[in-house]
C-alpha cells in the first residue's frame, strides 16, 4: 500500500514536472515569435516610411512642373483658339510612377499584422489612392501610345489640360497623406 502511495506520488510529480516544463517551452517559443515579429514589423514601418520620403519627394517634384505645364496649355489654347498662329506648343507632361513596393513585401510577408490597427488602416489609405492616382497615370499613358495626335491639335491641347487637371489635385492630396504619415504616425511608431 505505502508502495502504491509512493507511485501516485512520483507520478503526480512526474506529471506537473512536464507540464511545467511544457509551459515554459511554449511560453519562450511564444516570446521568440512575437520577438521576431516585432522586428518585421519595425523592418517593415522603416522601409515603408523611406518609400513614402521618396514618394514625397517625387510628388514636390511633380507639382510644380504638371501645374506650370497646365499653364503653358491653358495660355496655348488660348492664343490658338484666337487664331493667333505662331504659337510654340511643344509640351511635354512629366509622369511618375511612385513605388508601392515597401507596402506590397509588408503585405506579402504578414507584417501589417502586427502593426498597430489605425497606423496601418492609414497606410492603406494612402497606398490605395496611391494606386487610383497611378490607374490613372497609366491610362493616360496607354490612351495617348495608342493615338496619334500633334502638339498642334487642340483636342490633344485639352485632353492633357483635363489629365492634368485630374491628376494634380490627387498629387497634392497625395502629398498631405504623406506628409501626415511620416510626421503623425511614422515617427510615433520610431519612437516607441
Amino acid at each position: 500500500m505505502k508502495n502504491k502511495r509512493l507511485n501516485i506520488q512520483r507520478l503526480i510529480f512526474e506529471f506537473i514536472s512536464v507540464s511545467f516544463a511544457v509551459l515554459i517551452a511554449l511560453l519562450v517559443n511564444q516570446w521568440r515569435e512575437d520577438h521576431n515579429n516585432g522586428k518585421l514589423a519595425e523592418k517593415a514601418i522603416f522601409n515603408i516610411e523611406q518609400e513614402l520620403h521618396e514618394n514625397k519627394d517625387a510628388m514636390d517634384i511633380l507639382i510644380p512642373s504638371h501645374k506650370s505645364i497646365l499653364s503653358q496649355i491653358d495660355s496655348i489654347i488660348g492664343t490658338k483658339e484666337k487664331n493667333i498662329s505662331t504659337v510654340d506648343s511643344n509640351i511635354s507632361i512629366d509622369v511618375t510612377l511612385i513605388s508601392s513596393s515597401a507596402w506590397e513585401m509588408a503585405e506579402i510577408t504578414n507584417a501589417i499584422f502586427y502593426l498597430d490597427f489605425d497606423d496601418a488602416n492609414k497606410m492603406a489609405k494612402v497606398y490605395n489612392l496611391q494606386s487610383y492616382y497611378e490607374s490613372i497615370i497609366k491610362q493616360f499613358i496607354l490612351k495617348n501610345s495608342y493615338s496619334y495626335q500633334s502638339n498642334q491639335d487642340l483636342e490633344f491641347l485639352r485632353n492633357n489640360k483635363q489629365f492634368l487637371e485630374t491628376i494634380i489635385p490627387l498629387e497634392e492630396d497625395l502629398q498631405n497623406y504623406f506628409d501626415l504619415l511620416l510626421k503623425n504616425v511614422l515617427v510615433e511608431e520610431n519612437n516607441e
